[in-house]
């Protein structure tokens, strides 16, 4: 008897994609400065290779959507293979992002879950959703979170406590659950951990964030990143460990925002100070580059960086106790996002210092 030998190539029968704990590398987009692969690296190692649950907490004004928006922002700036999804519209500034995550997006599924749950007794409910909901997350859902960035605001709204039974609440249960096969890093803001979930949300917490806002300077905040650990026999989630501070300037010019240019709109104003004849003098011979203004008027002038930032903010932002000039205008994290409480709001808390990443 002759056994012939199979020579055709068993293609498709093995997987050979990297696994969990393979190396497969930080992968950057091209053209980062030395400084933005540093914080690239520091955020990927941060957020566990960019997968996980992070909260932001904080009082209103604290910086919370300044926060998400930074880090949702950079984190696909330097990551270009993430995809960013969010629940709500950013500003045109934001620039692209690759859809919407919210209950108008997911009305069909919800639906669906509604639809299965009626059928169900009231001991069932729970059993009979969350089936669904994982349905979802392994057939559609990974289709649509895969390998992804999700941002939500208002964070509650998704896993709030008190509607244990809405079926975005089961969704967003079954998707924390399966946080590492999807790749995906979640970032939700919220004023309490409190009015979360202690089923679907709070065990599966990876990160705190804390926020506050400068007294001094009140376009700045300092975020501190703790590890989180949830006391089931407390019922509360604790943050753990040294913190990773984040500090960030939300009026401080960006030239990867939008075009970059900073824009004078309204060139018959009269400065009120030498400092803002002296930045709008040079603005006007054509310099409309924020790295460009600061070099000109530090070595041709005697301008510091920070006071001609200082004036720049002066010129453009609503400030507290001040009324807005909007003499010029320019790309700045908190026109990329629509939130009346940006720069005008207060704050008495105290903002620690930051070894962390300072941007």
């Amino acid at each position: 008897m002759v056994v012939t030998a199979l020579t055709r190539k068993p293609e498709g029968l093995f997987d050979e994609s990297a696994g969990y704990d393979e190396d497969v590398g930080i992968r950057l987009a091209a053209g980062l400065s030395d400084q933005e692969k540093q914080q690239a690296q520091a955020l990927y190692r941060v957020f566990n290779e960019l997968w996980g649950v992070c909260i932001v907490i904080g009082d209103p004004g604290t910086g919370k959507d300044t926060f998400g928006n930074y880090l949702a922002h950079t984190i696909q700036r330097y990551f270009p293979s993430k995809r960013l999804l969010r629940d709500e519209r950013p500003r045109k500034l934001f620039g692209s992002f690759h859809g919407l995550f919210n209950e108008d997006v997911l009305r069909e599924d919800i639906a669906r879950m509604k639809k299965a749950a009626a059928g169900a007794g009231a001991t069932k409910i729970d059993a009979v959703m969350e089936t669904v909901a994982d349905s979802w997350v392994q057939g559609a859902g990974t289709v649509l979170l895969q390998n992804s960035i999700l941002y939500l605001t208002e964070y509650w709204r998704y896993c709030y406590k008190r509607e244990p039974h809405n079926p975005m609440n089961k969704t967003m249960g079954a998707i924390h659950k399966e946080k590492r096969h999807l790749n995906t890093l979640i970032i939700g803001t919220v004023q309490m951990a409190s009015e979360l979930d202690r089923w679907t949300c709070l065990p599966w917490i990876d990160w705190i964030t804390y926020c506050n806002r400068q007294r001094a300077n009140p376009t700045v905040f300092h975020y501190r990143v703790y590890r989180a650990k949830y006391d089931r026999r407390k019922e509360i989630l604790l943050a753990v460990g040294n913190p990773f501070r984040i500090t960030v300037d939300a009026g401080k010019p960006r030239s990867f925002l939008g075009t970059g240019k900073i824009v004078v709109r309204k060139p018959d104003y009269a400065p009120e100070s030498e400092e803002e004849r002296v930045v709008l003098a040079v603005l006007k011979t054509g310099v409309d580059e924020y790295d460009q203004l600061v070099e000109y008027l530090e070595t041709k002038g005697d301008m510091p960086e920070w006071e001609t930032l200082r004036t720049l903010k002066q010129l453009s932002l609503k400030l507290p106790n001040q009324g807005g000039k909007f003499v010029i205008d320019y790309p700045c994290w908190f026109k990329t996002f629509n939130s009346r409480s940006a720069p005008q709001i207060q704050t008495a808390l105290k903002a620690p210092k930051s070894p962390g990443i300072s941007d």
